[in-house]
């Protein structure tokens, strides 16, 4: 095999969340569209590689339609590129085993690799070695007979994963069994490719973490301790490699200040609210051999935005609340718009709207909360559905402690807020994890654990229960 001495490109990109619903509204459309923007930046790009770092999907339980639109975007891709290799990964959100079986959907497994679980050989007496499996994460790139790069595929590593190593035996933290894992498949690729250990082609290292001193957005805050602080990293675990593919963070950045060497490429298509004013797309990478003929590459980096299809419209836009005037201005501006010309602008479908209006009681036209909340909510009733999508109507009581503090303001939506359990646990959810929604799996955890309340006296055992509520609403 020999290596060529010319430039590389990849096209780096992660969490796409296939199946995310924003506020139960469907999301299909939007999707589709994604899909043609990343088909015409591959066909414009020509990268050789793509690589998918992780969260494919929205939750651990796709739906059926998540699963074939993801089989089917990698056939298409193939279809129109078949010589690009895609090397595909697992996220914190996906299922590691449904990973693992996307290949069914595939037409030809050629150039593709998919790594959902982290693969590793099992030996020794009743088991008790446990080694990477490095055939299945090691993927080196050819074109014909010409060896262009090595890739890690590294999946998702759990805790539990990675430290039951043989080489992790000793290790006595996280982040060193992580490391100790990537820089074991790096003496691997050296030991095999000399084009590799002679710095001739570039080693890439994938990954899905949250990497220490990382920036994050308002929709990432909660991922900081993900795992109860065991899922964090630092850039030092990827140490001898070219470039990292990083996915999590939505928030494309570099890691390293002035080195793009390890990087997040960001969410190619908006998951919710947070991402309100950050411009989604995928990175294209190239490396270029050194100029002065030494070992190492020149890497450089270059964004690929996509225009959304989907308008996302929250009031007031710089955050926090609005006063009553505003709303209604914004309401009545939007309500002028023309039908035709807002499905025309919004191929993804209408527009998601929010809205957190404040309700004074010292400075508002109105009475009551509830007069000001139900003009609201006609002016939202007549959007709905024809010009826009409603998915927060928050009305935020400005009380007198909020003049002495920020902890007076209340959400008073109406009377169910107060006496539903399940609708006041969903609103806390959204709060404390900054608009996300609770998932399916933690809704019916937690239906299931009022309906014991309900139907049980007081006992010992409920401080039990309400440890498990904790954990439902903050997701940890």
């Amino acid at each position: 095999m020999t290596s060529e001495n010319r430039a590389l490109r990849i096209l780096h990109t992660s969490d796409w969340h296939l199946g995310k619903r924003l506020h139960d509204f469907d999301r299909s459309q939007e999707y589709e569209y994604f899909r043609k923007s990343l088909l015409e930046s591959i066909a414009e790009g020509k990268p050789e590689v793509m690589l998918i770092a992780g969260d494919i999907f929205d939750n651990v339980t796709p739906s059926f339609d998540a699963e074939k639109f993801f089989g089917n975007t990698l056939n298409m891709i193939r279809r129109e590129n078949p010589d690009l290799h895609i090397v595909v990964t697992s996220g914190n959100h996906d299922s590691g085993r449904k990973i693992d079986n996307i290949s069914i959907y595939m037409e030809t497994c050629d150039r593709l690799r998919i790594t959902g679980e982290l693969p590793v050989i099992i030996s020794g007496e009743n088991g008790s070695v446990m080694e990477p499996d490095y055939e299945k994460l090691v993927y080196p790139v050819y074109n014909g007979e010409t060896l262009r790069a090595v890739i890690v595929s590294m999946p998702f590593l759990t805790p539990a994963g990675v430290s039951g190593l043989t080489l992790n035996s000793d290790a006595g933290d996280y982040e060193t069994a992580v490391r100790n894992l990537y820089q074991s498949c790096l003496a691997c690729i050296r030991e095999r490719y000399p084009e590799a250990r002679e710095g001739r082609v570039p080693v890439i290292a994938m990954g899905h973490f949250y990497v220490k001193n990382s920036a994050i957005g308002e929709q990432d805050e909660n991922k900081v301790n993900i795992l109860g602080g065991e899922g964090q990293v630092s850039a030092q675990i990827f140490d001898g490699y070219d470039y990292t593919a990083l996915g999590h963070i939505h928030l494309r950045q570099n890691i390293i200040e002035k080195s793009l060497a390890i990087r997040y490429s960001g969410s190619p298509l908006p998951v919710n609210f947070g991402e309100l004013n950050y411009s989604n797309g995928v990175d294209m990478v190239d490396f270029r051999p050194s100029s002065d003929g030494k070992a190492g590459f020149a890497i450089s980096v270059q964004t690929k935005p996509f225009k959304r299809s989907v308008e996302f419209i929250r009031i007031p836009q710089r955050g926090g609340t609005a006063g009553e005037d505003e709303v209604f201005d914004i309401l009545d501006g939007l309500s002028a718009r023309n039908e035709e010309n807002v499905r025309e602008k919004n191929p993804g479908g209408l527009p998601f709207l929010s809205v957190f209006a404040l309700y004074d009681p010292e400075h508002s036209a109105f009475s009551t909360s509830r007069e000001f909340r139900d003009v609201l909510e006609s002016k939202l009733n007549n959007l709905a559905g024809r010009l826009a999508r409603i998915c927060d109507k928050n009305v935020i009581l400005k009380t007198a402690a909020s003049f002495r503090n920020n902890n007076g303001d209340q959400d008073i939506q109406d009377l169910r807020d107060i006496t539903d359990p399940m609708t006041l646990a969903e609103r806390m959810y959204r709060e404390v994890n900054h608009g996300a929604d609770m998932s399916s799996e933690l809704r019916a955890l937690l239906s299931d654990i009022i309906r014991e309340a309900e139907g049980t006296q007081e006992t010992s055992g409920s401080k039990g229960r309400k440890k498990t509520t904790a954990k439902v609403m903050t997701g940890k």
